[in-house]
């Protein structure tokens, strides 16, 4: 009878062992595919996995920034007030405007574009500031009391950051106190960007190492530091669009599931919305010449592209490329097509820092640029495909920080010649340096982040 009684719990025990161990298993398995359905990237590695609501956070800072118009954008999270009206009460904006931090950007409506919007979002976030219109700094607020003050009396040791050369006559407001800090951010192949911008900041941010060479060799030169300006090495970052199509996927059952690349059967996307500085004619043409190319999209919105393709392709629909001119993406669907292709083609002819170069390496796809400062910071033979031979062009001493050293061109060969060595590649080796270019991303968003927390440190103690 003993026996029996202890065969039966046995039986019973394994019984109960085998249902935990289903129940486990199920239980793992939809978390697998939970994960897999876009609660978080899956390209995404575990290490850099703590960036996601940051990476969210600053893809919201610059939907607004495109959307919202002329008003103030906070950094603060979502929950808390993030934008600043004209026309709100006036005893909340005085309110908040009177919050000042170390440095304010100054950013007017008429820049609040994808490019401006993604330099300024990135300081709005990573200095924990707020951007700000012309209309705060020509505004009176009034308190409770009746009592009338300007930004200028409410934020006196606040800096200024201007972008570039959109000062807007700013600084030179009779408001404008002359011991105010200024902080330039310059894109140094602008042409419109002169010696008085440069002379008349206190704190100049270096995006690129091209961009710290020049700046500080033309501050050595006897007469250009009267100031004693201070030229911060920040690098910078750039938001990821792939993670709002993430969101997206596992929210809108409409949007889709996102496909996984494929380093072997390639996809190739370029996208240069209205820029010419792209070199997406001579994309067109590679492609062009050679038939057997794999399947490339194309996003375009600019004359001399489309001119470019109908010129090819009037009589004949290409069957490895997809031509989608003046399309409006969302950001959720742009951030799609990058998520799934597995080469994004970045040739450009100049960039000040290159966010889309950047953004193709948070995509985790192969990014093939040109081999030329500034670009060939981002990209190396580690970590993605140059487009070799790239020829200076002259700028006629447009560029003051140039010597015809800051434009180049290349030829349709040499970007047929790039896409020749993935060809070449074996799928593993496109995969790695696919994930050596997406872990710089993350590397250089981590020193971004460190060098502004040194900057807001650097101001406090000059306040």
């Amino acid at each position: 009878m003993k026996g029996k009684r202890q065969g039966a719990w046995m039986s019973l025990r394994n019984l109960i062992i085998g249902c935990v161990v289903v129940i486990v298993v199920f239980q793992a398995y939809v978390v697998f595919t939970t994960f897999n359905r876009g609660s978080t990237r899956t390209h995404l590695r575990s290490g850099n996995s703590h960036w996601w609501p940051d990476l969210l956070h600053l893809n919201r800072l610059n939907e607004l920034c495109l959307t919202k118009g002329d008003t103030v954008i906070s950094w603060k999270p979502q929950q808390q007030t993030e934008i600043l009206t004209q026309d709100m009460d006036p005893e909340v904006l005085l309110a908040e405007l009177r919050l000042c931090p170390e440095v304010d950007i100054f950013l007017p409506v008429g820049i609040r574009s994808h490019g401006y919007c993604e330099d300024a979002m990135a300081y709005v976030k990573f200095l924990k500031t707020r951007a700000l219109p012309m209309w705060v700094f020509n505004m009176e607020f009034k308190d409770h009391n009746g009592k009338v003050y300007t930004y200028f009396d409410l934020c006196p040791s606040s800096a200024v950051m201007f972008m570039n050369h959109y000062w807007d006559g700013l600084d030179k407001k009779s408001t404008f106190p002359p011991q105010k800090k200024i902080v330039l951010m310059p894109n140094v192949e602008m042409y419109e960007l002169g010696a008085q911008h440069y002379q008349r900041a206190d704190y100049v941010i270096a995006k690129t190492k091209d961009g710290y060479r020049r700046i500080t060799n033309w501050y050595k030169i006897k007469g250009n530091n009267m100031r004693n300006t201070q030229v911060i090495y920040a690098q910078h970052t750039t938001s990821d669009p792939t993670t709002t199509a993430a969101v997206k996927a596992q929210e809108d059952p409409k949007f889709g599931p996102i496909a996984p690349k494929n380093f072997e059967t390639l996809s190739v996307f370029h996208a240069n919305g209205r820029s010419t500085q792209k070199n997406t004619p001579k994309i067109l043409d590679c492609w062009h010449d050679r038939p057997d190319m794999p399947m490339l999209h194309v996003y375009s919105n600019d004359e001399p592209s489309n001119t470019t393709y109908w010129n090819h392709f009037k009589k004949m629909t290409p069957l490895n490329l997809k031509y989608h001119n003046g399309e409006f993406i969302e950001p959720a669907q742009f951030g799609k097509l990058m998520a799934e292709a597995s080469v994004i083609l970045c040739p450009s002819i100049t960039e000040g820092f290159g966010h889309y170069i950047n953004q193709a390496r948070a995509a985790g796809a192969l990014v093939v640029t040109t081999d030329a400062v500034p670009m060939n910071e981002f990209i190396d033979v580690n970590s993605g495909v140059l487009v070799k031979n790239a020829v200076a062009r002259p700028t006629h001493s447009k560029v003051l920080m140039g010597n015809d050293d800051t434009e180049f061109d290349v030829t349709p060969n040499d970007i047929c010649a790039a896409m020749d060595e993935i060809l070449a590649m074996t799928p593993q080796e496109r995969a790695q340096k696919a994930r050596e270019g997406q872990q710089r991303y993350f590397d250089q968003l981590q020193f971004f982040s460190d060098r502004m927390e040194d900057f807001r440190s650097t101001l406090r103690s000059n306040m």
